[in-house]
């Protein structure tokens, strides 16, 4: 017991003196124990290991003067580099970041089918070109961020709706015998809620929740500073939520998810019902007959523009998306909510009649409701961001 004690304070003296020099750096070893209040033969120790493995570097002063100049200790962003990956329906966005979550380079492209076995080519097709941006021997690591139920600890992707040839599919594995380095499996919305937690939103929150609004939707959980995971990897399924018991079938095989009501489909398909029902006449002529094509920025411009039908959509389906999250909030009592997603783009058809619906339903008073800063790399950077903070430093102490 007393080895394992002191092999966890070790650990967790490492840790403190990495994120000192991650965020204060270039610092000296005096600095770095004046911020960490660890002693001076702690500091010296861990920090003479942590360049050893080229974790950090050493900066020698110039002296501008008699005496000795002390040495600054900085983070080694080139030599450790991450890639993070994002993938959804729409498509795939990968990043290499550093190791403070700086991103070095990113590539975006359109998923080219649904199936698995495409899926996973692509994904590495995808690292690939990200290898080739960066240099060689620098990437340390590949962090994933996927979306469905998702079991982190093994890195399997057990089940997902928007692809559905998807089934316990080992993508951790896959893709480690096609790289020889760690990865590491996440549910989106956790990566993006962690990347708005590091850099975004959320930077002072330490509990909140995180709800990403798009074709679907889903929410990722901080408390105290960590991602809650839960037991099974189905944490945060907001979108699949029961609103209706007996209402539409949702693409999870259930009825009346959250999903069929609020998300960007489901505005879409209530925007189209309404066109062939002879209603939302000014979005009507904005597309002259061809409905299937339709967009959520034309709905949200005939919106705009006076279209009442479509207004109504907007409205209803932000107001089930505030009734929703307010029970969630309930049930948990977060610090704050952040969005995300393309509808929180929509601050006044879709975020302002949710902020009123969460009101009216949320108990305790007022509850902060932010809007997500970091943009469309928060899962890829989230992701990576991720790897940093439980594998890489893992990776560095030796366990």
């Amino acid at each position: 017991m007393e080895t394992v004690n002191h092999d966890a304070m070790r650990a967790a003296n490492m840790r403190s003196i990495f994120n000192c020099i991650r965020a204060h750096g270039p610092v000296t070893k005096r600095q770095i124990q004046d911020l960490t209040l660890l002693s001076w033969g702690s500091v010296s120790n861990l920090c003479g290991i942590l360049l050893e493995r080229g974790v950090i570097t050493e900066q020698k002063a110039q002296s501008a003067g008699p005496g000795r100049t002390p040495s600054g200790f900085d983070i080694n962003v080139e030599d450790n580099l991450i890639i993070g990956i994002d993938v959804n329906l729409i498509g795939m966005t990968g990043v290499v970041i550093d190791l403070r979550s700086r991103v070095v380079t990113r590539t975006r492209q359109p998923i080219v089918s649904h199936r698995s076995g495409e899926v996973l080519e692509q994904m590495k097709a995808l690292i690939c070109q990200l290898f080739h941006q960066v240099p060689t021997g620098s990437v340390r690591g590949i962090a994933v961020a996927f979306p469905g139920q998702v079991d982190a600890a093994r890195g399997i992707s057990i089940w997902t709706h928007q692809f559905g040839t998807f089934s316990s599919v080992n993508i951790r594995q896959y893709l480690q015998d096609a790289f020889g380095l760690e990865v590491i499996l996440e549910h989106d919305p956790d990566c993006m809620a962690y990347s708005e937690h590091l850099l975004g939103a959320a930077q002072d929150i330490d509990n909140f929740i995180f709800v990403r609004l798009s074709l679907g939707i889903s929410m990722g959980m901080m408390a105290r500073g960590e991602i809650y995971h839960g037991k099974r990897g189905v944490t945060g399924e907001l979108g699949h939520m029961t609103m209706i018991p007996q209402g539409k079938k949702c693409l999870c095989g259930n009825r009346g998810c959250l999903e069929t009501l609020s998300s960007t489909r489901a505005i879409l398909d209530q925007c189209r019902l309404a066109l062939q029902q002879g209603r939302a006449k000014g979005l009507a002529g904005r597309l002259r007959g061809y409905y299937e094509a339709l967009t959520l920025e034309e709905a949200a411009s005939a919106a705009r523009a006076g279209d009442r039908d479509v207004r109504r959509i907007f409205s209803r389906a932000a107001d089930y998306a505030g009734l929703a999250i307010a029970n969630a909030a309930n049930l948990i009592d977060p610090g704050a909510v952040v969005l995300g997603g393309e509808l929180a783009e929509y601050g006044d058809l879709y975020v302002e009649p949710l902020r009123r619906s969460l009101a009216r339903r949320a108990f305790g008073g007022a509850l902060p409701l932010h809007i997500a800063q970091v943009g469309s790399d928060a899962a890829a950077l989230g992701a990576a961001s991720l790897f940093i903070e439980r594998v890489f430093m893992r990776l560095s102490e030796g366990a």
